[in-house]
């Protein structure tokens, strides 16, 4: 997609800066260790027994062999340091995500996101900033799957057909529509088949206090997420940080 109007990743809107503080707290250190086993792309064994996921990243599956392998030349019998993604639970598991800083004071997320290996999920944390950062690099450079159309940025026409994969869309709001518990953001004349987006109730504080969507109508964004099919295209925002508004 042509995109000439604007640096891939232009940020970061201003209703954003209601919702999280202006300075983000310092990861707190929680472990340290030799990586073992590089069980997944984003899942790590220490030689203390621990596991740790990869968090504020998302892998996609074609490209999971590409991960292994970085991550087996980064990181594989090297020390690295564990640190607390916010307030993340473990998983039924014990598995707890965490950022993790390789002895070279990378980030481990960092160096998957710059080889265009990972995504930045957009789930909110400490790190999202950064890893932002690390993905313009690699989309400027096209590095990895962002040279892949399948894993291009779409439009709201060209994500047709993308249903159940993770995306990163890019478009231009035409109306906003709130009903029961919901506000939807509608990308085509027809919200029965065209790409829109959806935002629960119990998310809307997260974007500051008495927000009001109806003024994003209009406003061009940049919006990533799980696209699931319901009358049409749809990603559902549950934080601040899946959305990006690139022009008034």
């Amino acid at each position: 997609m042509k995109n000439n109007h604007h640096p891939f990743f232009q940020i970061f809107f201003f209703l954003l800066l209601s919702a999280v503080p202006a300075q983000a707290e310092k990861p707190r250190l929680l472990d340290s260790g030799i990586v073992k086993e590089i069980q997944r792309p984003d899942l790590l064994l220490l030689d203390n027994g621990k596991s740790y996921k990869l968090a504020g990243i998302r892998v996609p599956a074609d490209y999971a062999p590409q991960a292994l392998e970085a991550l087996e030349g980064d990181v594989l019998g090297k020390k690295v340091r564990i640190y607390a993604a916010g307030g993340a639970a473990a998983d039924r598991y014990g598995v707890m995500p965490a950022y993790v800083m390789r002895d070279d004071n990378v980030w481990v997320q960092s160096g998957l996101i710059s080889k265009g290996l990972a995504w930045v999920s957009g789930n909110g944390g400490d790190m999202h900033d950064v890893f932002m950062r690390a993905e313009e690099k690699a989309w400027a450079a096209r590095r990895g799957f962002w040279s892949d159309p399948a894993y291009a940025v779409k439009t709201p026409a060209t994500v047709q057909g993308y249903s159940h994969s993770f995306q990163v869309v890019e478009g231009k709001i035409l109306d906003v529509a709130v009903k029961n518990d919901y506000a939807y953001l509608n990308f085509g004349p027809d919200w029965k088949t065209d790409f829109t987006i959806s935002l629960p109730r119990k998310n809307w504080r997260r974007f500051g206090a008495g927000v009001d969507f109806a003024s994003w109508r209009g406003r061009i964004v940049r919006i990533r997420g799980w696209v699931e099919s319901r009358n049409g295209p749809m990603i559902e925002l549950t934080n601040p940080e899946q959305i990006e508004f690139i022009k008034p």
